[in-house]
């Protein structure tokens, strides 16, 4: 592993969880309001609809890595080559997993009448198949840098809030 790595306490990794679980809980009480006002029942039922439908084929593609990444990441944490060999594995079963959960993400939208409404809105919402692929959260989790976590979090939350507000009319 490399050496600028620096595994902090569980004080201090307590404390940086802590903070990510009360950004978790801040920015809906900041978005919630105006999301509500500005699209009304309709539109927020149509968002939570599609966030809801892709969610589970988020769950499929993620096929248990965040779970196993953690535990088979934090076994070879400090043999370099067996980490990367680990976490490249992985990577690679969640691309397969992510291409079957679009491919049938997309043929439900071909033959479900009620994910051909908002097309669009489904494609949007189905970003976070690949985000979730992307973040390797577990990589980060199991040698334990949950500074970066936090930070990286927060960051994308804020700016998630700045576009959300740029955005939605």
């Amino acid at each position: 592993m490399e050496e600028n790595i620096k595994i902090r306490s569980v004080k201090y990794n307590l404390i940086m969880n802590i903070i990510l679980k009360i950004s978790s809980f801040i920015f809906p009480l900041i978005t919630l309001p105006y999301i509500t006002r500005t699209l009304g029942a309709i539109g927020n039922g149509k968002v939570a609809f599609a966030t809801s439908v892709v969610n589970y084929f988020a769950m499929f593609a993620q096929l248990g890595i965040p779970t196993y990444g953690v535990r088979a990441c934090a076994k070879c944490r400090d043999n370099k080559d067996k980490l990367t060999q680990t976490v490249q594995e992985l990577l690679l079963i969640n691309m397969v997993a992510v291409v079957l959960s679009y491919f049938a993400l997309i043929v439900g939208m071909l033959l479900i009448p009620k994910l051909q409404e908002e097309p669009e809105l489904m494609l949007i919402s189905s970003i976070t198949i690949i985000l979730n692929m992307a973040g390797m959260e577990w990589l980060y989790q199991s040698i334990e840098q949950y500074q970066y976590i936090t930070i990286r979090n927060i960051i994308f939350k804020i700016i998630s809030i700045v576009l959300m507000f740029l955005c939605v009319h």
